[in-house]
């Protein structure tokens, strides 16, 4: 009998790790996979694919009006590793226009590094690519009727020393390029760089505030057109910007900061801007269902987020080049966005657009056009979403636009845009 027991002992050794690594590996697949793999099908009808004004048809003669499929892949990651975070996504799409020529291939990659040291220092570096055909939003002076794809590009990162305490250092840099397929875009092509070194304080748990010198430069290798071909124009900017963040909850709170900007051209038609900028976002939740956001933005043309019409101009023997350019002296942007979470799988939300911007172009009344006018754009949507099953997504939304000016060259449009998608995602 005495010799049974070590064979016992062995056998239950051998059961009770058995049946640890079982529960190991039930309790790892009820975590969270880091990955996800999906893909999508969407079906979007627009009354007026290039934004056109009332009464223009296109000169194929298809009418203004297409219906469109998008068929796309998407996949991400967002892993934790000890102190640091690593993450990204990625999505490529294939979008099939029923009557225009306007069918294309688009992609968005983005991927990011969280880090932090045991000492007060964290940061964080992204990366981010681009491509899809260029919403033009009514900004030019005369429509375009073709494809035109845009690729944009970005490199950003940011440094923080102070951690939890009262006083920080913070250090930004950003670098970023613009391309167009369309060769008539030259103009519009452009690379970016920004940098800001600041400080903040924290007066509360809730309240920080903070100071910012910041710089900007925008370099256009084909801004201006001369007898002999294209001329660049380089863009500077200096910034002082005060800042405020106060959190009351993790839905409600406000974002804010004024900056003193000062922007110059080497190449100047009018877009030259000395004055006040600045932004402000707040959002607060009602209810636990119901949420709204607001967000204000002023800021100069050429670091702003959207482009504005320019007229082509003449001075000194060199005309500057028309087309879809930064060029607007200012812009005011205001936003207001509604979220109602109907049940736990169903949400509604709604929102509203309007941007007005001020373009410069001093130098054409010389000319006998127009000097300074205003170019405005609204737009409103209202969109759903139903989480079917853990993996299966729906969601219908409905868009309306229009565009107005007081420019002489330029045009007013409208535009609805309506559209369903299925989402599967594997996690």
């Amino acid at each position: 009998m005495q010799a049974r027991h070590p064979t016992f002992a062995r056998r239950r050794r051998l059961l009770i790790a058995a049946l640890a690594g079982v529960a190991c590996n039930a309790a790892w697949a009820d975590e969270p996979s880091p990955w996800y793999v999906g893909a999508s099908q969407a079906f979007t009808h627009d009354t007026n694919v290039y934004r056109l004004a009332e009464g223009v048809q296109p000169d194929d003669g298809k009418g203004r009006a297409d219906n469109y499929w998008s068929t796309g892949l998407l996949g991400g990651f967002n892993q934790p590793y000890g102190r640091q975070r690593f993450y990204g996504t990625a999505n490529l799409n294939y979008n099939k226009y029923q009557d225009h020529e306007l069918s294309n291939t688009g992609y968005g990659v983005n991927a990011g590094w969280d880090w932090a040291t045991i000492e007060k220092l964290s940061g964080n570096f992204n990366a981010s690519a681009n491509r899809s055909l260029a919403s033009l939003n009514g900004n030019a002076i005369q429509p375009s009727t073709g494809r035109n794809q845009v690729t944009t590009d970005q490199l950003s990162t940011n440094v923080r020393w102070g951690g939890s305490g009262a006083l920080g250092l913070q250090a930004d840099y950003a670098h970023s390029r613009v391309h167009y397929s369309d060769p008539s875009f030259v103009s519009s092509e452009s690379s970016a760089d920004s940098g800001s070194l600041g400080a903040f304080y924290n007066l509360s748990p809730d309240l920080r505030v903070g100071a910012a010198f910041r710089l900007t430069r925008t370099e256009s290798p084909n801004a201006v057109q001369t007898p002999s071909g294209f001329q660049p124009d380089t863009v500077n900017g200096r910034n002082i910007d005060l800042s405020a963040d106060w959190r009351y909850t993790a839905q409600t709170g406000v974002n804010a900061r004024l900056s003193y900007t000062r922007q110059t051209h080497s190449n100047s038609f009018g877009s030259e801007f000395s004055g006040l900028t600045g932004a402000v976002s707040a959002s607060y939740a009602l209810t636990a269902k119901t949420g709204f956001t607001l967000a204000y933005n002023r800021d100069a043309g050429t670091n702003g987020s959207f482009f504005n019409a320019a007229p082509a101009t003449t001075r000194n023997g060199s005309t500057s080049a028309s087309g879809l350019v930064q060029n607007s002296q200012v812009s005011d942007n205001v936003s207001l966005g509604a979220n109602y979470a109907a049940t736990a799988k169903i949400n509604a939300n709604a929102g509203v657009q309007y941007r007005r911007s001020k373009i410069g172009n001093d130098n054409a009344a010389s000319a006998g056009g127009q000097a300074n006018y205003n170019d405005t754009y609204r737009s409103a949507s209202l969109g759903a979403t139903w989480a079917i099953a853990r993996a299966w997504q729906l969601g219908c939304n409905l868009s309306h636009e229009t565009r107005s000016t007081t420019s002489l060259l330029g045009y007013g449009y409208a535009a609805n845009v309506a559209g369903c998608n299925a989402q599967f995602t594997l996690q």
